[in-house]
């Protein structure tokens, strides 16, 4: 079998969209694991309060919805940051 220019490029493309798509699902990672953090400190001005004391199964929980929340904000239309970043990164615009 004879590789041509042809084969040759469209390998190359398809790595460079699996490259691309690759570096823009690890921005929205990262805006994903920025919102956490924000989440969480946002969460820590609001006083306890309530008939009973939180649990640390509730704790957890909440702190599961709060990463839960930030991938869908993350992956969905997000802050930005994210998109942002990979045009930086790749020196591209959408």
């Amino acid at each position: 079998m004879e590789i041509t220019s042809i084969q040759l490029k469209n390998i190359d493309q398809r790595a460079d969209n699996t490259d691309e798509a690759d570096l823009e699902k690890a921005c929205k990672d990262f805006e994903a694991i920025i919102l956490n953090k924000m989440m969480a400190s946002m969460r820590k001005t609001v006083p306890e309060g309530g008939l009973f004391e939180k649990s640390y199964g509730e704790k957890i929980y909440q702190s599961m919805l709060d990463e839960e929340l930030s991938k869908n904000i993350a992956h969905g239309k997000g802050m930005g940051l994210g998109q942002l970043l990979f045009e930086q990164l790749t020196n591209k615009k959408p």
